[in-house]
């Protein structure tokens, strides 16, 4: 839900979200809740397969390009989603959210929304089906995303 709090404008990008306008109203929403555990449970999905790279980019390709289809949508977009799931992890992890798993952490969550952007992208070209895991841009983990503002 923190995603939602802090970029009320994403709200706006979904018919059903619209009438939402005071933060009472977004957090008794069941729908607005359901929409945030599944936008988690994508992140976590991401994550648990990790360890078989060909459906993980499968997946987080066809997840960045479904985003296509919402009117407004930008492919910076999913980076407001950074944050949030570290505080998330975070509060779910307590004492046990060292240094070294938040670095962990973060260089995870910037290659899945990398996965995702380059899912956007490849969408625009009909080309979700032949974007393979060499067109991935693994090898910017250490830098800064290229944010647009």
């Amino acid at each position: 839900m923190t995603l939602f709090e802090e970029h009320a404008d994403l709200l706006n990008m979904f018919a059903k979200f619209k009438e939402l306008k005071t933060k009472e109203e977004q957090a008794t929403s069941e729908e607005l809740q359901e929409h945030a555990n599944k936008v988690m449970n994508t992140l976590d999905e991401g994550i648990r397969g990790l360890d078989d790279l060909d459906t993980f980019f499968e997946f987080i390709h066809q997840v960045g390009a479904s985003h296509r289809r919402i009117p407004g949508f930008k492919q910076e977009y999913f980076w407001r989603i950074e944050e949030p799931f570290l505080s998330a992890v975070s509060t779910t992890l307590g004492d046990r959210y060292t240094q070294n798993v938040e670095g962990i952490y973060k260089l995870t969550i910037k290659f899945i929304i990398e996965t995702l952007v380059a899912g956007y992208e490849a969408s625009a070209n009909n080309n979700v089906d032949n974007t393979t895991s060499s067109s991935t841009p693994a090898t910017k983990l250490s830098d800064e995303p290229n944010r647009a503002s």
